[in-house]
Protein backbone atom coordinates (compact mmCIF):
# COMPACT_ATOMS: atom_id res chain seq x y z
CA UNK A 1 0.00 0.00 0.00
CA UNK A 2 2.78 2.42 0.89
CA UNK A 3 4.49 1.87 -2.48
CA UNK A 4 1.21 2.60 -4.30
CA UNK A 5 0.79 5.82 -2.33
CA UNK A 6 4.36 6.83 -3.11
CA UNK A 7 3.75 6.27 -6.83
CA UNK A 8 0.57 8.37 -6.67
CA UNK A 9 2.44 11.18 -4.92
CA UNK A 10 5.23 11.06 -7.52
CA UNK A 11 2.68 11.18 -10.34
CA UNK A 12 1.00 14.17 -8.72
CA UNK A 13 4.34 15.96 -8.36
CA UNK A 14 5.17 15.29 -12.02
CA UNK A 15 1.78 16.65 -13.09
CA UNK A 16 2.27 19.78 -11.00
CA UNK A 17 5.74 20.25 -12.47
CA UNK A 18 4.43 19.90 -16.02
CA UNK A 19 1.60 22.31 -15.31
CA UNK A 20 4.06 24.84 -13.87
CA UNK A 21 6.32 24.57 -16.91
CA UNK A 22 3.37 24.91 -19.25
CA UNK A 23 2.23 27.92 -17.27
CA UNK A 24 5.62 29.59 -17.75
CA UNK A 25 5.51 28.84 -21.48
CA UNK A 26 2.00 30.24 -21.72
CA UNK A 27 3.12 33.40 -19.93
CA UNK A 28 6.04 33.77 -22.36
CA UNK A 29 3.78 33.32 -25.38
CA UNK A 30 1.29 35.81 -23.96
CA UNK A 31 4.09 38.30 -23.36
CA UNK A 32 5.33 37.90 -26.92
CA UNK A 33 1.82 38.33 -28.32
CA UNK A 34 1.46 41.45 -26.22
CA UNK A 35 4.77 42.80 -27.58
CA UNK A 36 3.52 42.29 -31.13
CA UNK A 37 0.54 44.61 -30.67
CA UNK A 38 1.63 47.16 -28.07
CA UNK A 39 3.68 50.25 -28.99
CA UNK A 40 7.37 49.56 -28.50
CA UNK A 41 8.26 53.01 -27.18
CA UNK A 42 5.92 55.28 -25.26
CA UNK A 43 5.29 58.88 -26.28
CA UNK A 44 6.82 59.98 -22.98
CA UNK A 45 10.04 58.11 -23.74
CA UNK A 46 10.26 59.64 -27.22
CA UNK A 47 9.72 63.10 -25.75
CA UNK A 48 12.49 62.50 -23.20
CA UNK A 49 14.79 61.39 -26.01
CA UNK A 50 14.12 64.52 -28.05
CA UNK A 51 14.69 66.71 -24.99
CA UNK A 52 17.99 64.97 -24.28
CA UNK A 53 19.01 65.40 -27.90
CA UNK A 54 18.27 69.15 -27.87
CA UNK A 55 20.12 69.60 -24.59
CA UNK A 56 23.13 67.71 -25.92
CA UNK A 57 23.39 69.44 -29.28
CA UNK A 58 22.45 72.93 -28.19
CA UNK A 59 21.86 75.48 -30.92
CA UNK A 60 25.10 75.24 -32.87
CA UNK A 61 25.92 71.55 -33.28
CA UNK A 62 24.42 69.27 -35.90
CA UNK A 63 24.65 65.50 -36.35
CA UNK A 64 24.81 63.46 -39.50
CA UNK A 65 21.74 61.18 -39.88
CA UNK A 66 23.74 58.09 -38.85
CA UNK A 67 25.01 59.83 -35.70
CA UNK A 68 21.46 60.81 -34.80
CA UNK A 69 20.21 57.28 -35.42
CA UNK A 70 22.95 55.85 -33.19
CA UNK A 71 22.04 58.28 -30.41
CA UNK A 72 18.36 57.27 -30.65
CA UNK A 73 19.11 53.54 -30.59
CA UNK A 74 21.46 53.89 -27.61
CA UNK A 75 18.93 56.03 -25.74
CA UNK A 76 16.15 53.48 -26.35
CA UNK A 77 18.20 50.30 -26.33
CA UNK A 78 16.39 48.88 -23.31
CA UNK A 79 13.02 49.51 -24.96
CA UNK A 80 13.42 48.41 -28.58
CA UNK A 81 14.09 44.99 -30.17
CA UNK A 82 17.78 44.57 -30.91
CA UNK A 83 18.27 40.90 -31.84
CA UNK A 84 16.52 38.50 -34.23
CA UNK A 85 13.92 36.37 -32.46
CA UNK A 86 15.53 33.11 -33.60
CA UNK A 87 18.73 34.05 -31.73
CA UNK A 88 16.98 33.46 -28.40
CA UNK A 89 17.84 29.76 -28.31
CA UNK A 90 21.55 30.61 -28.61
CA UNK A 91 21.49 32.88 -25.54
CA UNK A 92 19.56 30.74 -23.07
CA UNK A 93 22.51 30.73 -20.59
CA UNK A 94 22.42 34.55 -20.48
CA UNK A 95 19.76 36.63 -18.67
CA UNK A 96 18.79 38.41 -21.88
CA UNK A 97 15.68 40.61 -21.52
CA UNK A 98 12.66 39.38 -23.48
CA UNK A 99 12.28 42.80 -25.09
CA UNK A 100 15.70 42.42 -26.73
CA UNK A 101 14.30 40.03 -29.32
CA UNK A 102 12.40 41.22 -32.35
CA UNK A 103 9.07 39.35 -32.38
CA UNK A 104 7.17 41.85 -34.51
CA UNK A 105 6.98 41.29 -38.25
CA UNK A 106 6.80 45.02 -38.97
CA UNK A 107 10.18 45.69 -37.35
CA UNK A 108 13.74 44.68 -38.00
CA UNK A 109 16.52 44.01 -35.47
CA UNK A 110 19.50 46.32 -35.14
CA UNK A 111 22.08 43.59 -34.49
CA UNK A 112 21.97 40.77 -37.01
CA UNK A 113 24.08 38.84 -39.52
CA UNK A 114 23.99 39.29 -43.29
CA UNK A 115 25.71 35.98 -43.94
CA UNK A 116 23.69 32.82 -43.40
CA UNK A 117 25.77 31.75 -40.42
CA UNK A 118 23.88 32.41 -37.21
CA UNK A 119 26.22 30.26 -35.12
CA UNK A 120 29.29 32.37 -35.92
CA UNK A 121 27.41 35.61 -35.23
CA UNK A 122 25.98 34.48 -31.90
CA UNK A 123 29.33 33.09 -30.74
CA UNK A 124 30.94 36.46 -31.52
CA UNK A 125 28.30 38.26 -29.44
CA UNK A 126 28.54 35.73 -26.60
CA UNK A 127 32.29 36.38 -26.36
CA UNK A 128 31.57 40.07 -25.99
CA UNK A 129 29.16 39.31 -23.15
CA UNK A 130 31.84 37.24 -21.39
CA UNK A 131 34.37 40.07 -21.77
CA UNK A 132 33.07 42.07 -18.80
CA UNK A 133 33.47 39.14 -16.40
CA UNK A 134 36.95 38.44 -17.78
CA UNK A 135 38.02 42.05 -17.25
CA UNK A 136 36.61 42.10 -13.72
CA UNK A 137 38.50 38.92 -12.84
CA UNK A 138 41.70 40.33 -14.32
CA UNK A 139 41.42 43.56 -12.35
CA UNK A 140 40.62 41.75 -9.10
CA UNK A 141 43.68 39.54 -9.64
CA UNK A 142 45.97 42.56 -9.60
CA UNK A 143 46.52 42.48 -13.37
CA UNK A 144 44.69 45.70 -14.22
CA UNK A 145 47.40 46.74 -16.67
CA UNK A 146 46.38 43.85 -18.94
CA UNK A 147 42.74 44.98 -19.19
CA UNK A 148 43.16 47.51 -22.05
CA UNK A 149 44.84 44.99 -24.35
CA UNK A 150 42.20 42.37 -23.53
CA UNK A 151 39.42 44.81 -24.41
CA UNK A 152 41.15 45.93 -27.60
CA UNK A 153 41.69 42.35 -28.75
CA UNK A 154 38.04 41.43 -28.12
CA UNK A 155 36.69 44.50 -29.92
CA UNK A 156 38.97 43.88 -32.90
CA UNK A 157 37.79 40.26 -33.09
CA UNK A 158 34.20 41.45 -33.26
CA UNK A 159 35.16 43.97 -35.95
CA UNK A 160 36.79 41.15 -37.92
CA UNK A 161 33.55 39.18 -37.70
CA UNK A 162 31.62 42.21 -38.98
CA UNK A 163 34.02 42.69 -41.91
CA UNK A 164 33.72 39.01 -42.81
CA UNK A 165 29.94 39.10 -42.44
CA UNK A 166 29.72 42.27 -44.52
CA UNK A 167 31.82 40.80 -47.30
CA UNK A 168 34.58 43.42 -47.35
CA UNK A 169 37.31 41.85 -45.23
CA UNK A 170 39.14 40.72 -48.38
CA UNK A 171 39.33 44.32 -49.63
CA UNK A 172 41.95 46.98 -48.93
CA UNK A 173 39.44 49.17 -47.16
CA UNK A 174 39.77 52.30 -45.08
CA UNK A 175 37.84 51.53 -41.86
CA UNK A 176 35.16 53.82 -40.53
CA UNK A 177 35.75 52.61 -36.96
CA UNK A 178 38.94 52.47 -34.89
CA UNK A 179 39.95 50.96 -31.56
CA UNK A 180 42.67 52.75 -29.59
CA UNK A 181 44.24 52.43 -26.15
CA UNK A 182 44.88 55.63 -24.23
CA UNK A 183 47.93 54.73 -22.14
CA UNK A 184 48.28 57.53 -19.63
CA UNK A 185 51.35 55.88 -18.09
CA UNK A 186 53.47 56.56 -21.17
CA UNK A 187 55.47 59.77 -21.00
CA UNK A 188 55.15 60.38 -24.74
CA UNK A 189 51.36 59.91 -24.73
CA UNK A 190 49.39 63.15 -25.21
CA UNK A 191 46.57 64.08 -22.87
CA UNK A 192 43.48 61.91 -23.29
CA UNK A 193 41.41 64.58 -25.02
CA UNK A 194 44.24 65.59 -27.34
CA UNK A 195 44.96 61.97 -28.30
CA UNK A 196 41.29 61.25 -29.03
CA UNK A 197 40.98 64.37 -31.16
CA UNK A 198 44.19 63.61 -33.05
CA UNK A 199 43.22 60.04 -33.97
CA UNK A 200 39.64 60.91 -35.00
CA UNK A 201 40.74 63.88 -37.08
CA UNK A 202 43.42 61.81 -38.76
CA UNK A 203 40.89 59.14 -39.78
CA UNK A 204 38.40 61.76 -41.02
CA UNK A 205 41.13 63.44 -43.07
CA UNK A 206 42.04 60.14 -44.74
CA UNK A 207 38.42 59.55 -45.76
CA UNK A 208 38.11 63.05 -47.24
CA UNK A 209 41.36 62.67 -49.14
CA UNK A 210 40.36 59.28 -50.52
CA UNK A 211 36.94 60.43 -51.71
CA UNK A 212 37.90 63.90 -52.95
CA UNK A 213 37.76 64.51 -56.71
CA UNK A 214 41.08 65.99 -57.75
CA UNK A 215 40.86 69.00 -60.10
CA UNK A 216 43.07 67.44 -62.76
CA UNK A 217 40.89 64.36 -63.03
CA UNK A 218 37.44 64.11 -64.52
CA UNK A 219 34.84 62.05 -62.75
CA UNK A 220 34.48 60.04 -65.95
CA UNK A 221 38.01 58.73 -65.56
CA UNK A 222 36.84 56.57 -62.68
CA UNK A 223 36.18 53.49 -64.78
CA UNK A 224 36.51 49.80 -64.27
CA UNK A 225 34.82 50.01 -60.92
CA UNK A 226 33.55 46.88 -59.27
CA UNK A 227 29.80 46.37 -58.91
CA UNK A 228 28.44 46.85 -55.40
CA UNK A 229 27.02 43.93 -53.45
CA UNK A 230 23.86 45.44 -52.04
CA UNK A 231 23.21 44.45 -48.41
CA UNK A 232 19.85 43.02 -47.54
CA UNK A 233 17.75 45.91 -46.28
CA UNK A 234 16.83 44.81 -42.81
CA UNK A 235 19.19 46.81 -40.66
CA UNK A 236 16.95 49.86 -40.57
CA UNK A 237 14.73 49.52 -37.54
CA UNK A 238 11.41 51.33 -37.64
CA UNK A 239 10.77 51.57 -33.92
CA UNK A 240 11.47 55.31 -33.87
CA UNK A 241 8.82 57.29 -35.70
CA UNK A 242 10.55 60.58 -36.41
CA UNK A 243 11.88 62.60 -39.31
CA UNK A 244 14.96 60.39 -39.43
CA UNK A 245 14.97 60.42 -43.23
CA UNK A 246 15.51 64.17 -43.31
CA UNK A 247 19.21 65.08 -43.22
CA UNK A 248 20.30 67.15 -40.25
CA UNK A 249 23.31 68.67 -42.00
CA UNK A 250 23.46 70.78 -45.16
CA UNK A 251 26.19 68.49 -46.45
CA UNK A 252 24.06 65.35 -46.33
CA UNK A 253 23.29 64.07 -49.83
CA UNK A 254 22.53 60.73 -51.38
CA UNK A 255 25.82 58.81 -51.05
CA UNK A 256 25.42 57.25 -54.46
CA UNK A 257 24.01 60.32 -56.20
CA UNK A 258 27.13 61.59 -57.98
CA UNK A 259 29.65 64.16 -56.74
CA UNK A 260 28.93 65.59 -53.32
CA UNK A 261 29.35 69.29 -52.66
CA UNK A 262 30.66 70.04 -49.18
CA UNK A 263 30.92 73.70 -48.29
CA UNK A 264 33.14 74.85 -45.48
CA UNK A 265 31.48 76.50 -42.52
CA UNK A 266 32.72 79.55 -40.66
CA UNK A 267 32.45 80.49 -37.01
CA UNK A 268 30.78 83.92 -37.02
CA UNK A 269 32.25 84.93 -33.69
CA UNK A 270 35.73 83.70 -34.56
CA UNK A 271 35.81 81.53 -31.46
CA UNK A 272 37.35 78.10 -31.28
CA UNK A 273 34.89 75.30 -32.00
CA UNK A 274 34.41 72.87 -29.17
CA UNK A 275 33.87 69.13 -29.09
CA UNK A 276 30.44 67.96 -27.98
CA UNK A 277 30.81 65.94 -24.80
CA UNK A 278 27.75 64.07 -23.60
CA UNK A 279 28.80 63.90 -19.98
CA UNK A 280 31.82 63.73 -17.69
CA UNK A 281 32.49 60.78 -15.47
CA UNK A 282 33.20 61.45 -11.82
CA UNK A 283 34.98 58.51 -10.26
CA UNK A 284 37.71 58.04 -7.72
CA UNK A 285 39.25 55.10 -9.57
CA UNK A 286 42.52 55.29 -11.49
CA UNK A 287 40.57 54.65 -14.70
CA UNK A 288 38.45 57.79 -14.38
CA UNK A 289 37.80 59.45 -17.74
CA UNK A 290 37.15 63.19 -17.62
CA UNK A 291 37.03 65.22 -20.83
CA UNK A 292 36.43 68.95 -20.77
CA UNK A 293 35.54 70.89 -23.88
CA UNK A 294 38.40 70.48 -26.33
CA UNK A 295 39.30 73.50 -28.48
CA UNK A 296 39.55 72.63 -32.13
CA UNK A 297 41.16 74.49 -35.01
CA UNK A 298 39.54 77.85 -35.70
CA UNK A 299 38.20 78.82 -39.08
CA UNK A 300 40.67 80.81 -41.10
CA UNK A 301 40.18 83.38 -43.81
CA UNK A 302 42.02 81.16 -46.24
CA UNK A 303 39.66 78.27 -45.65
CA UNK A 304 36.55 80.40 -45.81
CA UNK A 305 37.47 81.72 -49.24
CA UNK A 306 38.34 78.33 -50.72
CA UNK A 307 36.05 76.55 -53.14
CA UNK A 308 33.79 73.74 -51.95
CA UNK A 309 35.33 70.28 -52.10
CA UNK A 310 33.82 67.77 -54.50
CA UNK A 311 33.58 64.13 -53.42
CA UNK A 312 32.78 61.01 -55.37
CA UNK A 313 30.72 59.92 -52.40
CA UNK A 314 29.71 61.51 -49.12
CA UNK A 315 32.53 60.92 -46.60
CA UNK A 316 31.25 58.66 -43.82
CA UNK A 317 30.45 59.03 -40.17
CA UNK A 318 33.42 57.64 -38.26
CA UNK A 319 33.39 55.83 -34.92
CA UNK A 320 36.10 55.52 -32.30
CA UNK A 321 36.41 53.19 -29.31
CA UNK A 322 38.99 54.68 -26.93
CA UNK A 323 40.07 52.44 -24.05
CA UNK A 324 41.18 53.93 -20.73
CA UNK A 325 41.84 51.22 -18.16
CA UNK A 326 38.67 49.13 -17.95
CA UNK A 327 36.43 51.79 -19.49
CA UNK A 328 35.71 52.54 -23.14
CA UNK A 329 34.58 55.84 -24.63
CA UNK A 330 32.62 55.78 -27.88
CA UNK A 331 32.96 58.89 -30.02
CA UNK A 332 31.57 59.77 -33.42
CA UNK A 333 32.28 62.46 -36.01
CA UNK A 334 30.99 63.44 -39.44
CA UNK A 335 34.05 63.27 -41.68
CA UNK A 336 32.22 65.06 -44.52
CA UNK A 337 32.70 68.32 -42.61
CA UNK A 338 35.91 70.25 -43.07
CA UNK A 339 38.63 70.45 -40.45
CA UNK A 340 37.23 73.48 -38.65
CA UNK A 341 33.56 72.52 -38.68
CA UNK A 342 33.90 68.87 -37.61
CA UNK A 343 32.87 68.11 -34.03
CA UNK A 344 33.47 65.02 -31.93
CA UNK A 345 30.55 63.63 -29.96
CA UNK A 346 30.96 61.39 -26.92
CA UNK A 347 28.00 59.05 -27.36
CA UNK A 348 28.45 56.67 -24.43
CA UNK A 349 30.99 55.31 -21.94
CA UNK A 350 31.18 51.58 -21.14
CA UNK A 351 32.45 50.15 -17.85
CA UNK A 352 33.85 46.65 -18.35
CA UNK A 353 34.55 46.28 -14.64
CA UNK A 354 30.86 46.21 -13.69
CA UNK A 355 29.57 42.64 -13.96
CA UNK A 356 25.93 43.81 -14.00
CA UNK A 357 26.59 45.59 -17.31
CA UNK A 358 27.99 42.57 -19.18
CA UNK A 359 24.99 42.17 -21.51
CA UNK A 360 24.50 45.88 -22.16
CA UNK A 361 28.21 46.46 -22.76
CA UNK A 362 28.16 43.73 -25.41
CA UNK A 363 24.92 44.91 -27.03
CA UNK A 364 26.15 48.50 -27.17
CA UNK A 365 29.35 47.45 -28.94
CA UNK A 366 27.35 45.24 -31.31
CA UNK A 367 24.96 48.08 -32.15
CA UNK A 368 27.82 50.39 -33.11
CA UNK A 369 29.73 47.77 -35.08
CA UNK A 370 26.65 46.63 -37.03
CA UNK A 371 25.76 50.21 -37.98
CA UNK A 372 29.35 50.81 -39.10
CA UNK A 373 29.35 47.51 -41.03
CA UNK A 374 26.16 48.33 -42.91
CA UNK A 375 27.58 51.70 -43.94
CA UNK A 376 30.81 50.06 -45.11
CA UNK A 377 28.81 47.64 -47.26
CA UNK A 378 27.36 50.62 -49.13
CA UNK A 379 30.93 51.78 -49.91
CA UNK A 380 32.49 48.54 -51.09
CA UNK A 381 33.08 49.82 -54.62
CA UNK A 382 35.45 52.45 -53.21
CA UNK A 383 38.01 49.78 -52.30
CA UNK A 384 40.20 47.41 -54.28
CA UNK A 385 40.93 43.75 -53.81
CA UNK A 386 43.66 43.12 -51.25
CA UNK A 387 46.95 42.29 -52.87
CA UNK A 388 48.27 38.81 -52.22
CA UNK A 389 52.04 38.72 -51.88
CA UNK A 390 53.33 35.63 -53.64
CA UNK A 391 56.38 34.00 -52.13
CA UNK A 392 59.18 33.50 -54.63
CA UNK A 393 60.65 30.05 -55.09
CA UNK A 394 64.36 30.24 -54.13
CA UNK A 395 65.04 27.11 -56.20
CA UNK A 396 63.49 28.53 -59.36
Amino acid sequence: MESVQDEDENDAQDRNKDEAQNGVKDEQVTARERVQVEPVVSERMLADMEAEKRQYLGTSLRWAPLEERLFEILFLRQEIPLLPSYWEEYFLPFPMPEACYCWRKDMNPVVYAHANNTCVATVALARLIDLTADILTTCQSGLRSKAPQMIKKSLEKFLNWAAEDGGYRHLEYLPNIIVEIVDRQREDMPQTAAFVEMRMRDLARKHRQKLAIKPEKEEGELIGRRSVIKPEYHGETSVIESDADEPMTPESNDPAGGPVNVKQEDDDEGEEIRVAIKRELHSESDDDIAMADIPLASSSAANSSSLPTLYRRQPPVIFGFFIVGAEVMLLTADSSKDEAAMNLSLQVTLNFEDRSLSIWNALTVAIVVCLARDDMMQRMDDFEEARVVEESDPDA
